[in-house]
């Protein structure tokens, strides 16, 4: 004899636990990349305008000549390279917002389609339409869950690249800027 009862509570179980899990990875986890990717714009607009304003610096205080652009041209490169480097950070960080990729709805075609199945099930004299529709809730869940996790590893894949590109761009500006500062003033 089937428990049928026992298996729509153990559907209703899973589909509790599987709405927390899509709250985690829609929600939770999404707000975290957020304050990540913010952080990391605005830390990528100060290098990029600490690089920008280090070649207006650096051309203005050396006076201009030939004898001078072997000087400049380590403290350019190391600085142009920061810069660059900077600029593809910004890039990784955009694309890890949010609203690129995206998360899957619990519904392809609105709520009404699970009462529609219900309805349908109903109407065939089908038995057990709570646990067929438990089943069904419970599989988008689960569609929902597995692509949301993946759109979160993607973007931390995008927001860890670009950490590594500001931390790359950090050392080569101030390697440039080192440079600057022992040539100029030794």
């Amino acid at each position: 004899m089937c428990d049928t009862e026992g298996y729509t509570k153990s559907l209703d179980k899973l589909v509790s636990m599987s709405e927390k899990e899509y709250y985690v990875q829609l929600v939770d986890i999404n707000r975290h990349q957020i304050i990540v990717a913010r952080a990391i714009l605005w830390l990528l607009v100060v290098v990029i305008g600490f690089d920008i304003a280090s070649f207006e610096w650096f051309f203005n205080k050396v006076p201009q000549s030939t004898d001078k652009l072997v000087f400049l041209a380590p403290v350019y490169f190391f600085t142009g390279l920061s810069l660059i480097l900077a600029v593809i950070a910004f890039y990784f960080a955009v694309m890890s917002i949010p609203a690129i990729g995206g998360y899957k709805t619990l519904h392809k075609n609105g709520w009404a389609e699970y009462s529609n199945y219900a309805y349908d099930q109903f109407d065939q004299d089908v038995e057990n339409i709570e646990a067929l529709t438990l089943n069904k809730i419970l599989s988008r869940l689960d569609t929902a869950c597995t692509h949301g996790s993946k759109t979160n590893s993607d973007r931390a894949i995008k927001l860890r690249t670009s950490s590594y590109l500001i931390i790359s761009a950090v050392v080569t500006a101030t390697a440039g800027f080192l440079i600057f500062l022992f040539k100029l003033y030794l």
